[in-house]
């Protein structure tokens, strides 16, 4: 894996200290985030790289005011079915 060094403006760093979330997770987040957006990670992929459910992942997108417009049509259809069955089986 390859390190990269970010400078952090201080008022950044500041806010990030009010918070509960550090620098660090909010940064690996993003750009998770934004890897899946871009069509390079998969819902699932970026759950692991997170150490996260799927579920977790998906309200993490949520929280983030990202749609499920914004979401991978065949991985929502599959995501969706798999709900079903559960929903299902109950």
């Amino acid at each position: 894996m390859s390190a990269v060094t970010v400078e952090i403006p201080d008022i950044i760093f500041e806010s990030y200290q009010q918070n509960s979330e550090n620098i660090k997770d909010g940064i690996q987040r993003g750009l998770v985030i934004w890897e899946y957006l871009n069509g390079h990670l998969s819902l699932r992929e970026c759950a692991e790289i997170l150490n996260i459910s799927y579920r977790e992942f998906l309200e993490l997108l949520w929280s983030r005011g990202i749609s499920l417009d914004g979401l991978n049509e065949s991985e929502l259809e599959q995501q969706m079915s798999s709900l079903r069955n559960i929903l299902d089986s109950r």
